[in-house]
Protein backbone atom coordinates (compact mmCIF):
# COMPACT_ATOMS: atom_id res chain seq x y z
CA UNK A 1 0.00 0.00 0.00
CA UNK A 2 1.35 3.41 -0.97
CA UNK A 3 0.30 6.96 -0.14
CA UNK A 4 0.81 9.46 -2.92
CA UNK A 5 -0.85 12.50 -4.47
CA UNK A 6 -3.40 11.94 -7.22
CA UNK A 7 -1.15 13.49 -9.83
CA UNK A 8 1.55 10.85 -9.30
CA UNK A 9 -0.77 7.86 -8.81
CA UNK A 10 -0.82 5.28 -11.61
CA UNK A 11 -3.74 5.14 -14.02
CA UNK A 12 -6.36 2.36 -14.08
CA UNK A 13 -6.14 1.67 -10.35
CA UNK A 14 -8.77 2.12 -7.67
CA UNK A 15 -7.58 4.88 -5.35
CA UNK A 16 -8.89 5.83 -1.93
CA UNK A 17 -8.92 9.52 -1.02
CA UNK A 18 -7.12 9.93 2.31
CA UNK A 19 -7.05 13.71 2.66
CA UNK A 20 -7.35 16.96 0.78
CA UNK A 21 -4.23 18.97 1.61
CA UNK A 22 -5.46 22.37 0.44
CA UNK A 23 -6.77 25.69 1.60
CA UNK A 24 -10.40 26.40 2.33
CA UNK A 25 -11.42 27.42 -1.19
CA UNK A 26 -9.67 24.55 -2.97
CA UNK A 27 -11.13 22.08 -0.46
CA UNK A 28 -14.64 23.50 -0.99
CA UNK A 29 -14.18 23.30 -4.75
CA UNK A 30 -13.18 19.63 -4.62
CA UNK A 31 -16.05 18.77 -2.27
CA UNK A 32 -18.46 20.56 -4.62
CA UNK A 33 -17.11 18.36 -7.44
CA UNK A 34 -17.91 15.30 -5.34
CA UNK A 35 -14.43 14.39 -4.07
CA UNK A 36 -14.41 13.62 -0.33
CA UNK A 37 -11.99 11.84 2.02
CA UNK A 38 -12.86 8.14 2.08
CA UNK A 39 -14.17 8.04 -1.50
CA UNK A 40 -12.84 5.59 -4.09
CA UNK A 41 -11.61 7.13 -7.35
CA UNK A 42 -10.61 5.66 -10.68
CA UNK A 43 -7.91 7.58 -12.58
CA UNK A 44 -8.07 7.18 -16.35
CA UNK A 45 -5.01 8.93 -17.76
CA UNK A 46 -1.33 8.89 -16.92
CA UNK A 47 0.01 11.70 -19.11
CA UNK A 48 2.54 14.17 -17.74
CA UNK A 49 0.55 17.13 -19.16
CA UNK A 50 -3.07 18.20 -19.31
CA UNK A 51 -5.87 17.60 -16.83
CA UNK A 52 -6.35 14.45 -14.74
CA UNK A 53 -9.44 12.48 -15.76
CA UNK A 54 -11.12 10.70 -12.82
CA UNK A 55 -14.40 9.11 -11.77
CA UNK A 56 -15.74 8.80 -8.23
CA UNK A 57 -16.62 5.11 -7.96
CA UNK A 58 -18.22 5.55 -4.53
CA UNK A 59 -20.82 7.98 -5.85
CA UNK A 60 -20.98 6.38 -9.32
CA UNK A 61 -20.46 9.84 -10.81
CA UNK A 62 -19.58 10.95 -14.32
CA UNK A 63 -15.97 11.37 -15.37
CA UNK A 64 -14.51 14.75 -14.46
CA UNK A 65 -11.28 16.49 -15.39
CA UNK A 66 -9.34 18.42 -12.78
CA UNK A 67 -6.17 20.46 -13.15
CA UNK A 68 -2.83 18.99 -12.16
CA UNK A 69 -2.21 21.61 -9.45
CA UNK A 70 -5.53 20.74 -7.82
CA UNK A 71 -4.81 17.02 -8.24
CA UNK A 72 -1.54 17.45 -6.30
CA UNK A 73 -3.57 18.45 -3.25
CA UNK A 74 -5.51 15.16 -3.16
CA UNK A 75 -3.68 12.47 -1.17
CA UNK A 76 -4.66 8.93 -2.16
CA UNK A 77 -3.80 5.35 -1.23
CA UNK A 78 -3.56 2.44 -3.64
CA UNK A 79 -2.59 -1.20 -3.52
CA UNK A 80 0.50 -2.37 -5.43
CA UNK A 81 -0.26 -5.34 -7.62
Amino acid sequence: MQKINLNDAPANNELEVLDIDAGRFARQRLIAMGIHPGDKLLKFNDASWGPVLIQNVTLNSSKIAIGRRLAQKILVRYENT
